[in-house]
């Protein structure tokens, strides 16, 4: 494999890592969403919500840096 075709792989590998934090921050969104439907103290889960996100929002800035115009603004996971 060339040096493009390596750049592209891993180019997808750092896009689907992004889409896995995504899906990280929305099953927690459910799990707190579920806790308060039930009555539960959900302080930790929030806590945790909000550090994923956090995480996201910093990788996302990284690359927004390295891949510039390339990195899709509505970055969603594949079903």
């Amino acid at each position: 494999m060339d040096r493009e075709g390596i750049g592209k792989v891993r180019r997808a590998e750092l896009l689907a890592r992004l889409a896995a934090l995504e899906l990280q921050i929305d099953a927690q969104a459910a799990r707190i969403r579920h806790g308060r439907r039930m009555g539960w103290e959900v302080a930790l889960s929030e806590q945790r919500l909000l550090t994923l996100q956090e995480s996201r929002d910093l990788y996302r800035s990284a690359l927004k840096h390295l891949l510039g115009d390339d990195l899709p603004d509505d970055l969603k996971p594949v079903d």
